[in-house]
């Protein structure tokens, strides 16, 4: 089985990955193809933010939903702030309530979606088969650092009673070890936290600078947490590189161009 494919409706493109599928997850990967927000035209961006018309989003995402055949399935995002914060939604009236700052949801309930955004940093889906609950991680360098997938895998075992062997992580489009270039700051910070520092950093440069690779460190960081690797999913794609597919912060901000958000989402019936 293929860890992600390809799907595509309308020109709206989704990534899915099918061992989530067969374990009973309706969930996606977005892509930047088949909306309306003029990021340059036609763009599926997702988020809400300055450079484009709410009305775009609105119709952008349920262009999105449509194509996952959920379009009354509520979506709950969270007001991310690279974070190791976790929020639960505990129920149907909670999935409605206001947005919280946070950069990880986790739910037990069905036909709800847990959604979040993200234009070079990473997104992780988590599916316990056993169980039902599922959750939604936005993992960029600081949330990394902090330790956010980890957190959010105990907070998991927690209050749904997940057992480690039953987990399932999908890895979603990220910028990638080949592009994602850090400051020496960051490298010393990770270097504190994580004594396998050397297998994170490539590319090192004389004036500190490397490239960080955000997959592998959230992969190890699972797998010390007790995730099995075989259950670990990686789509091994990079928003820095694909720019026909993705929106990515580093190279559209570069070029001085609004930033559209793509976005993972997870649920069950």
């Amino acid at each position: 089985m293929q860890d992600f494919v390809f799907r595509e409706r309308d020109s709206v493109t989704l990534i899915i990955c099918p061992s989530l599928e067969a374990a009973g997850f309706r969930h996606a990967f977005s892509t930047r193809r088949g909306g309306v927000s003029p990021l340059p035209a036609d763009a599926l961006s997702l988020g809400n933010f300055r450079q484009d018309e709410r009305a775009n989003v609105v119709e952008n995402r349920r262009r999105f939903l449509a194509t996952l055949d959920l379009p009354n399935w509520p979506l709950v995002t969270a007001r991310q702030i690279h974070s190791a914060e976790i929020r639960d939604v505990r129920d149907a009236a909670d999935a409605l309530a206001e947005a919280t700052e946070c950069d990880a949801l986790t739910a037990n309930i069905p036909r709800t979606l847990l959604g979040v955004q993200t234009a070079d940093c990473l997104p992780v889906l988590l599916a316990d088969e056993r169980t039902g609950a599922f959750a939604a991680v936005h993992a960029g360098w600081r949330g990394t650092l902090a330790g956010i997938l980890a957190r959010t895998i105990e907070r998991m075992q927690l209050a749904y009673d997940s057992r480690l062997d039953d987990l399932r992580l999908a890895f979603g489009p990220t910028a990638a070890a080949c592009c994602f270039e850090v400051g020496p700051e960051v490298i010393a910070a990770f270097g504190e936290r994580y004594s396998y520092i050397d297998e994170l950093i490539s590319a090192r440069q004389p004036n500190g600078k490397a490239n960080l690779d955000l997959n592998l460190a959230n992969e190890r960081q699972a797998i010390d947490a007790g995730v099995r690797s075989e259950n670990i999913y990686h789509s091994g794609l990079c928003t820095i590189c694909r720019p026909e597919l993705f929106f990515s912060y580093r190279r559209e901000r570069g070029a001085e161009r609004p930033v559209g958000r793509l976005m993972g989402v997870i649920g069950r019936e």
